[in-house]
């Protein structure tokens, strides 16, 4: 009797004297970690292989194409912190390579309770060769590189957001009353000598304000620097995209910048839909049968875009008449946090057609 073999060992021991793989589409998953990458790969509904290696790009690309020499490669793996550089290095080597986000993969509830690599990798060649999955953007390496500023300024602004909380809260916890003419989150250089001061009343509390102190104003220091870098790219590259941006009312220079360096190149968005979509200025909703549900802006976002088109709208209906008239109607059927999404979206919508257009925004012109 004929002893039978899996497809993957006879791909293995004989494929390269059986089996002509040349032209032949092969579905490659790839569930990336840190150190290592398990890789399954589907041809004509068979698995001809889930294997466990090292996370080194050469060493996927050779053992692709010595175990399946001349097939036509097309890879797909879950967007993660360790960014874009697979994809592009597999797209150098002439195979086809899509990145799609995680919750967009279907799972099923076996797939979900019995969840491990092999079964991951499998679902996203399978996926893939059934046509089931949508790719994501991959940004230009350019602008990746460029957007990192933008993104670390936003956490510079946080470490000194904690700060400032952090030396209020302790000053609050010794029962440091705190001056009027400082209570309104002013931290201007007289607060902060105050603060200086109080230290200098208390030996034992100044070691823990001063260096809390210490720590702010050098953080402070430390964000002028960021400034300097970003104004020199936003005066440079970005000077007459962010001259069209700042037109619209309630766009700042920065939030200019945060816009631009998180969309690119804007014409890669079908439409207004598409990039409301991607920002996530849109309703969820839940429809079954004769039921529906409105779930309220949808939890799918760009997280920093939408935060800075929200604070832009609060700027924007000071501003701009226009919005402000529109806001007030809003709020006479809802309230004031849903309304400002409404003005926001607007904003999103001005700065569309100016980019598309090249031409400045004017106030009183309906687009």
């Amino acid at each position: 009797m004929k002893q039978q073999t899996s497809a993957a060992s006879e791909t293995y021991t004989k494929g390269r004297n059986i089996i002509d793989f040349t032209g032949k589409p092969i579905y490659v998953g790839i569930d990336v970690h840190q150190k290592n990458y398990q890789v399954a790969k589907v041809c004509n509904g068979i698995c001809l292989g889930n294997h466990h290696m090292n996370a080194n790009d050469d060493t996927l690309i050779e053992h692709l194409r010595s175990h399946y020499p001349g097939a036509d490669f097309h890879c797909v793996y879950e967007s993660s912190a360790w960014g874009f550089n697979l994809q592009r290095r597999l797209t150098a080597e002439g195979m086809e390579c899509i990145v799609v986000h995680a919750a967009d993969v279907s799972t099923t509830d076996k797939e979900r309770k019995r969840k491990t690599d092999p079964v991951d990798a499998l679902k996203l060649a399978r996926s893939l060769a059934a046509g089931d999955l949508k790719a994501i953007h991959v940004p230009d390496e350019t602008i990746q590189k460029e957007r990192n500023l933008i993104r670390y300024r936003a956490k510079v602004v946080g470490f000194i957001t904690k700060s400032k909380n952090q030396l209020k809260s302790l000053l609050k916890f010794q029962g440091i009353k705190v001056p009027v003419q400082y209570e309104k989150n002013n931290w201007s250089n007289n607060f902060l000598n105050w603060v200086e001061e109080q230290g200098s009343k208390d030996p034992l509390l100044g070691d823990t304000l001063l260096l809390m102190l210490e720590q702010i104003r050098l953080l402070r220091q430390h964000l002028l620097k960021v400034e300097k870098k970003l104004r020199g790219l936003r005066k440079g590259k970005y000077a007459s995209k962010v001259k069209l941006a700042t037109s619209v009312a309630g766009i700042g220079p920065t939030n200019a910048m945060v816009f631009l360096l998180e969309v690119g190149d804007i014409t890669r968005f079908k439409g207004f839909d598409a990039l409301n979509d991607f920002v996530g200025l849109c309703p969820d909703t839940d429809n079954s049968g004769e039921t529906e549900r409105n779930q309220g802006i949808t939890k799918r976002r760009h997280k920093r875009l939408r935060t800075a088109l929200i604070e832009s709208a609060w700027d924007a209906i000071h501003t701009d008449p226009a919005l402000m008239d529109s806001y007030q109607v809003l709020t006479k059927r809802m309230k004031g946090t849903h309304a400002i999404i409404r003005i926001a979206r607007k904003l999103l919508r001005r700065l569309r057609a100016v980019l598309l257009s090249g031409v400045p925004y004017q106030k009183g012109v309906v687009a």
